[in-house]
């Protein structure tokens, strides 16, 4: 327990002090893929909160929100960028594991969960014409986890700045690619269920008759 608060508090560290934090995760095993999980289900969690607390002026969802949504399209986000930017890495020589672009990644979240938070809150105390505020947060937030996306990629795989910006380039095309792959493979998955079914219900049908 105590190694994780040491890490968690780490976590905090590293989102102003970035390029020493990435390094020291990697080589002085300053973080843990354990911290780096409580990191993503703490992302998933605020997320969830946002939606349903967040005040109505900001646009807080209505009592109809599904939580599972939420959870899968942050899971496979997550793994998806993991698996991309893995692929692409080790075609370019990168330095870092999958389990490292799994904590970099997870660490890099970070701001996010703290901010969104504030954000919560303030969504339930300001009025509408305080909205730029709001607005500002959510973009500080954005920008700050991307920054620390770029920073922990660069230190992870020792990668120049352009080669970095290259391969997150390309990582969100990989995304897109495996999203496209999943979404053909369930479509022919359901293909072939409904050809199955429909040759049972035949064999049954001539069976009985």
């Amino acid at each position: 327990m105590k190694q994780t608060l040491k890490e968690l508090k780490y976590a905090m560290y590293l989102t102003v002090h970035p390029f020493k934090g990435f390094w020291d995760i990697k080589y002085e095993k300053e973080g843990s893929l354990r911290t780096a999980f409580i990191l993503l289900a703490a992302t998933i969690l605020v997320q969830i909160i946002s939606n349903l607390k967040t005040g109505y002026l900001f646009g807080g969802v209505s009592i109809n929100y599904n939580f599972m949504r939420t959870v899968v399209s942050s899971l496979f986000l997550f793994f998806a960028w993991c698996l991309a930017n893995w692929c692409l890495t080790c075609l370019s020589d990168g330095k870092g594991t999958f389990k490292d672009i799994m904590m970099f990644t997870s660490y890099s979240l970070t701001p996010y969960i703290i901010l969104q938070l504030i954000m919560v809150v303030v969504s339930n105390i300001f009025i509408q014409r305080e909205a730029t505020f709001y607005t500002m947060l959510g973009g500080l937030s954005i920008v700050w986890v991307a920054f620390l996306l770029v920073t922990g990629m660069l230190t992870t795989h020792h990668f120049t700045l352009t080669r970095t910006l290259v391969v997150l380039a390309f990582t969100i095309l990989g995304m897109v690619v495996i999203a496209l792959l999943i979404v053909m493979v369930f479509a022919m998955f359901q293909e072939v269920l409904g050809f199955i079914s429909t040759v049972v219900d035949e064999a049954i049908r001539r069976m009985t008759y």
